[in-house]
């Protein structure tokens, strides 16, 4: 390590020349926090520093980022800070110490910072970022893999929409299609992780196998019938329109069995059901639709009869 880098320049710095980070490890800063430590600051100043790195002829903060919002909010003019030379890659481990120090991070917000301590030393892979952060490498690998899982999932992650839990279960599924609706539902009904990861069992089980084949670029066709996937088909109304407002149900398997599935034909074969009318128009479109349907009714019986019998 050189001595630039181990001893960093302390330079009172205007904020005007201060820019956020690039990829800011706190992705949403708590509002009401910053306006408090804005207030201190009017009241007894900017009393700490910040650590930045050069970038041309302005600044980027590597640690402080809160208390660069602060000061800004504050009005402060200039600021105490230790500047790095732009390539002190050891500087980000800093900030993120720094940040767990201060305030947790989010989950989302460590797999952002991993990935780019791991772009700025590749050759540590993640070992390096483990040993810098100092975190073992699975615990590093977990946070890079919400990184590049879906996009949507991390979204919702970094949103606080879902717990990291219920990401890392979602990322399991590996049809987009289905792995989008298990979110749209995990968001809708807050569903903990217990109930995605059966959600996902349930698919794998059932659906994976299936997907997979028919999804398999060089997929040979199928020999024998086509399989029928009822998954975004309603069994109330049986249609497959609006799958997005589809949302799975938990039933066990005997009480699906003895009242769900006996209720659902019931409800299919309603139409067999003759409701007794309650009024003389309701009689009358009674009497007329029997007639459609038999159109022997209306001749009568003994005429029948008469006309059969030998003269």
């Amino acid at each position: 390590m050189s001595d630039a880098i181990a001893r960093p320049e302390l330079l009172e710095v205007p904020i005007g020349l201060i820019d956020d980070p690039a990829l800011p490890s706190r992705i949403n800063p708590d509002d009401d926090s910053i306006d408090s430590l804005a207030a201190r600051m009017r009241a007894i100043g900017f009393i700490s520093t910040l650590a930045v790195k050069r970038h041309g002829a302005r600044f980027e903060v590597i640690a402080g980022h809160r208390r660069l919002l602060a000061a800004r909010r504050a009005g402060i003019a200039a600021v105490p800070c230790l500047v790095y030379p732009s390539d002190a890659a050891h500087a980000l481990a800093i900030q993120q110490a720094e940040n767990v120090e201060r305030k947790q991070l989010t989950a989302a917000e460590e797999a952002i910072w991993f990935a780019e301590l791991l772009e700025l030393e590749p050759d540590g892979g993640t070992d390096g970022v483990a040993a810098r952060v100092g975190e073992k490498r699975g615990y590093v690998e977990g946070r890079l893999a919400l990184l590049h899982g879906d996009e949507d999932v991390f979204r919702a992650l970094q949103e606080e929409k879902i717990p990291i839990g219920v990401a890392q279960q979602l990322n399991r599924c590996t049809q987009q299609q289905y792995r989008r609706m298990f979110l749209d539902n995990a968001i809708r009904h807050g569903a903990t992780v217990t109930i995605v990861s059966g959600w996902i069992a349930e698919w794998k089980r059932d659906l994976e196998p299936a997907t997979r084949d028919a999804f398999a670029a060089d997929a040979p066709p199928p020999s024998g019938p086509p399989i029928t996937n009822d998954y975004f088909t309603c069994h109330a109304c049986e249609s497959t329109d609006h799958p997005q407002r589809m949302v799975p149900v938990n039933f066990h398997d005997y009480c699906l069995a003895a009242n769900v599935k006996p209720a659902l034909e019931l409800w299919h074969r309603r139409g067999d059901y003759v409701k007794k009318p309650r009024t003389l128009v309701e009689a009358a479109d009674l009497v007329s639709g029997l007639l459609d349907d038999w159109p022997d009714l209306v001749r009568c019986p003994d005429a029948e009869n008469e006309a059969q019998t030998p003269q």
